[in-house]
């Protein structure tokens, strides 16, 4: 992987584990992640808890904001859907849509006619997001013919991404009432890290979201000395960033 791919894929993942609510989930998000996994069209389906049925979808977030179009009409013949059986697994899937059917039955299918043929779609990667067995939305890329089909590393980027937005998403829409969004109830087992006073302290801040900045000035401390601080509790706990250590306090 290249080093400024790399770099980015971290900074997103981070953006992430920031979010506290759907609304944070906004265009800044997708052209982020656009950079990594080129492609033209996006949207982001959340699982619509007013329905009584597992695998119903809300409202979906579309990048560019046009392209909702597509995708209210998609929820109204979601049922022509031959991809549909992967919202019902168990764990994430992810599924490049060229790998499973080929471009005469892609492009004519009634589904493509009245959704997706007035953009111009060729092909699409679909990741299902699953937490403990619950199914919670999809993230679907999309492609125009110019561009061609996604490859191998898309979907390599892509679920290097995408499998954050599990424990998050997941955060986000169940536990909105905790007191501790990344599982601070954690903290009562790290006694055997022997963090100080201080890296306890900063801890607390990482979990509610802060940044450095957020951080220093909550503890009043320079950012020069909780960028000491930090390395020593990386260090302690065997994390390399925040969201290791999110997801390690989350599992």
């Amino acid at each position: 992987m290249e080093k400024n791919k790399f770099l980015m894929i971290n900074d997103l993942i981070y953006e992430i584990y920031l979010w506290k609510n759907v609304s944070d989930i906004d265009a800044f998000f997708f052209q982020r992640l656009k950079m990594i996994v080129p492609f033209e069209y996006a949207s982001l389906f959340l699982h619509d808890e007013a329905a009584d049925n597992p695998f119903s979808l809300g409202n979906p977030i579309c990048f560019p904001s046009s392209f909702q179009e597509a995708e209210l009409q998609y929820t109204q013949f979601a049922g022509e859907d031959e991809l549909l059986w992967i919202l019902h697994g168990k764990e994430s899937q992810l599924i490049r849509e060229s790998a499973v059917l080929d471009e005469e039955h892609r492009l004519n299918s009634p589904l493509y006619l009245k959704c997706y043929r007035k953009y111009n779609i060729y092909d699409s990667l679909q990741y299902t997001i699953v937490f403990q067995q619950k199914f919670l939305g999809v993230l679907t890329l999309f492609r125009t013919r110019p561009n061609g089909t996604f490859v191998s590393d898309d979907m390599f980027y892509l679920r290097a991404v995408a499998m954050h937005l599990n424990p998050v998403l997941h955060r986000m829409i169940f536990e909105k009432s905790s007191e501790n969004p990344a599982g601070i109830s954690g903290l009562a087992q790290l006694s055997e890290y022997h963090l100080t006073a201080k890296e306890t302290e900063i801890l607390k801040c990482l979990l509610n979201f802060q940044d450095n900045e957020e951080i220093a000035e909550t503890l009043h401390i320079k950012e020069t000395t909780l960028n000491k601080h930090l390395q020593n509790l990386f260090r302690k706990l065997e994390v390399r960033s925040r969201w290791e250590l999110l997801r390690k306090l989350r599992t």
